[in-house]
């Protein structure tokens, strides 16, 4: 699996002494478009031998994940952090903000990605992250229709037992 190969190099990048420096290079390449800032470079191009949206994923993966700080967690995908979000604080603005992400495309996606990213508390599945971008323009939009049912999943079926009670 690509995305946990992916995980393990940053793991071990995080481990290091250089982690502090390829935090902030990492971070500040959100500000550019993925993989065109060149001090993020040495962090992510040793591993990625891609070209075009697949190697553009992995620096936007690694740039969120020094965003949280390293904070991996196991199977919390960012539709189920952005539900959870959204039912924490009651707000609306997060759904339209789910949405839009959902709808994004190639030039928007960072920047979106970057939006949701920084309004959860706590870390994410950044292996799962970097797999379903690497799928996200995919003609059938599975990804984009699986994270829906994530986002959606819970509350559509606690009205399912309040119409059947």
């Amino acid at each position: 699996m690509k995305g946990k190969a992916f995980l393990d190099w940053l793991e071990k990048l995080k481990e290091q002494k250089a982690w502090t420096p390829a935090r902030a290079a990492l971070r500040r390449s959100l500000a550019f478009d993925p993989g065109a800032y060149p001090p993020a470079m040495p962090y992510v191009e040793p591993f990625v031998q891609e070209e075009g949206w697949a190697r553009e994923a992995h620096y936007l993966v690694a740039a969120l994940y020094a965003l949280k700080d390293g904070e991996h967690w196991e199977g919390r995908t960012l539709a189920h952090a952005l539900r959870e979000a959204m039912e924490a604080r009651g707000s609306d603005s997060l759904e339209r903000r789910f949405q839009a992400l959902l709808d994004a495309d190639r030039d928007q996606l960072a920047f979106r990605l970057r939006q949701a990213v920084s309004l959860l508390e706590g870390g994410l599945d950044f292996a799962r992250l970097l797999e379903d971008l690497l799928y996200w323009f995919h003609p059938e939009r599975r990804v984009q229709a699986r994270w829906a049912k994530e986002f959606y999943g819970k509350e559509s079926a606690e009205e399912e037992k309040e119409v059947v009670a």
